[in-house]
């Protein structure tokens, strides 16, 4: 059976692929045990979010400064849902983060001994209330999703 590997995924920003050197996804859910008396006794909910990293080369990245050019700034881009499939003939796994908002983090990474890439990264943050799916499946409970104004 072949394995899912780092070198198996792509991912889309809106309509556009875009090859990545990394790819992170991370949720931080504030679900927090309760106790009473100091004895666990349930949880509460917390807040929810989500972030993560896109590690790109100067082509991957010069299609992203091209975006915010059409924009006006890279302030003024707007979200984009950001889709991860990763695929063999044995395994598929899918993500999908709605509303990213970019954030430019380490803008240029380069060493003096060459034998790299170029390497740029810019950091998201999930915004919409869809939220994030792992193949398909929403992250959050729905019933309580659709309660929120």
């Amino acid at each position: 059976m072949q394995h899912i590997s780092g070198a198996d995924i792509n991912i889309s920003i809106g309509t556009q692929i875009i090859s990545v050197k990394q790819y992170t996804l991370n949720i931080e859910d504030g679900i927090k045990p309760t106790t009473t008396r100091g004895v666990p006794d349930g949880f509460v909910r917390g807040a929810v979010s989500a972030s993560g990293e896109l590690t790109l080369d100067t082509d991957s990245y010069s299609k992203l400064i091209d975006a915010a050019k059409a924009a006006g700034s890279w302030q003024q881009l707007g979200v984009f849902d950001i889709s991860g499939l990763g695929k063999t003939l044995d395994q598929e796994f899918k993500t999908k983060a709605y509303g990213c908002k970019l954030r430019l983090s380490k803008v240029l990474d380069a060493g003096s001994d060459g034998g790299d890439k170029l390497e740029h990264t810019i950091a998201y943050d999930v915004t919409d209330k869809r939220f994030v799916e792992i193949n398909g499946v929403p992250y959050l409970d729905q019933s309580f999703v659709s309660t929120v104004v």
